[in-house]
């Protein structure tokens, strides 16, 4: 098991399909896994959340924040207990809500970035499992989006998934998800 937890700031209202999807591909990639502010989720995740925020239990963490001035390295996992992602659905063009909800609570010294793409959340967490594993951010392959095929119509997804062995690692369930809209 991880010595660093994974915490999910929940900061979405409603509990999607979509978002759930992520958060159960999360629970697979870091076992080590606990999500904050998250009642509506306790049926989903039994004994993994709370209605506090990640700063009411957490004191050296590191925030994952795009905007962040630094990337995130593996040495950066020695002091810590947790790294926060934002459960945040992103935009097409993102709007700086995880520096303004979650980096404010601890201060730029405790945010780092993934790279330039945004990614989803559960790509995120992975991003974070390799580089706590060992792994340098320029070894991690990622795309810049993914192309759903669905015959007349594409479906364009404007987010970075992470690649291994040349198989895009997208959320199970996802496509399939998307194709019944």
């Amino acid at each position: 098991m991880e010595k660093v937890t994974l915490i999910i700031e929940n900061l979405e209202e409603e509990i999607s399909e979509w978002l759930l999807l992520e958060y159960k591909h999360v629970c697979n990639i870091w076992k080590n896994v606990f999500f904050t502010r998250a009642e509506k989720l306790e049926d989903f995740f039994p004994g993994k959340t709370t209605e506090k925020t990640f700063s009411d239990i957490f004191h050296r963490v590191i925030v994952l924040d795009p905007q962040a001035k630094k990337e995130l390295r593996p040495s950066d996992f020695k002091d810590i207990e947790a790294v926060v992602i934002g459960g945040i659905l992103g935009y097409e063009k993102p709007k700086g809500r995880t520096r303004k909800l979650l980096v404010s609570k601890v201060g730029e010294k405790n945010s780092r970035n993934l790279g330039k793409k945004q990614l989803s959340i559960d790509s995120a967490a992975l991003v974070a499992k390799l580089i706590y594993l060992g792994y340098k951010l320029e070894e991690i392959e990622i795309t810049n989006e993914v192309v759903i095929d669905c015959g007349e119509e594409k479906i364009i997804l404007p987010y970075g998934y992470v690649v291994i062995e040349n198989k895009i690692i997208i959320t199970p369930g996802l496509i399939e998800y998307l194709l019944s809209k």
